[in-house]
């Protein structure tokens, strides 16, 4: 005995189940899937590309712009086209595409910036030590990544803030200083930083050293005192 899901997967294979969730019928896109199964199950092409062989036939002409691609447990996910590795990895998990260090695809080791073509097999990589970064905004295409890759940002410089505001108090605390709202507007404007959140990150990243923030703080008293 076994469910309608068990006998597609057991008479269709990897590509079944997409259809197996509900998604609307179409000729075209059935018999597509059908290629796509074929071409998984049978491959044709090199170990790199087992597609290549399916890519003249009119079978595998693409039934929108998108690209379809499998989870090593055979899973199928949709993308845009255009779609990196590290599109796929948060497209499967947030935590998994924030810790992403790249995947292997048909055996090889690529980089998070590869583009997927409909068929890959990705397995995701992951390191603990891996960290958003705002280079990754210039190459992934789906709203899910960008989102949570800002907000990552986001909250990574605001702990940043965090950290450098509590050091900068407590320095100031030792030296019985303080640092008025005046004083503040004073620095800033010969300051690089926009805002006061990024001057703190600046302290909290060690970009800016508090012992410098302590001659300026008596540069500007000095010359307002003038």
């Amino acid at each position: 005995i076994r469910t309608k899901r068990m006998d597609d997967m057991a008479e269709s294979g990897l590509a079944s189940h997409w259809s197996y969730k509900g998604i609307r019928h179409e000729a075209t896109l059935d018999k597509w899937l059908t290629a796509v199964r074929k071409a998984l199950e049978s491959p044709l092409g090199s170990d790199s590309d087992p597609m290549a062989a399916y890519y003249d036939d009119e079978l595998m002409e693409l039934p929108s712009k998108e690209v379809f691609v499998f989870t090593p447990s055979g899973e199928l996910r949709q993308l845009p086209e255009g779609a990196t590795v590290l599109d796929f990895a948060f497209n499967i998990h947030s935590n998994l595409g924030v810790k992403c260090t790249g995947a292997r695809i048909g055996g090889k080791a690529v980089s998070i910036k590869e583009k997927l073509k409909t068929g890959d097999v990705v397995e995701i990589m992951s390191g603990k030590n891996q960290k958003p970064s705002a280079d990754w905004l210039n190459f992934v295409v789906t709203t899910k990544a960008k989102t949570k890759i800002r907000q990552k940002i986001s909250e990574a410089e605001f702990q940043k803030a965090a950290d450098g505001k509590e050091l900068l108090g407590r320095r100031l605390k030792n030296w019985k200083m303080d640092l008025d709202d005046e004083t503040m507007a004073a620095m800033m404007k010969k300051l690089p930083y926009k805002t006061i959140n990024a001057f703190y990150a600046a302290i909290g990243e060690g970009i800016l050293d508090v012992t410098d923030v302590k001659n300026m703080i008596n540069e500007v008293r000095n010359q307002t005192s003038e």
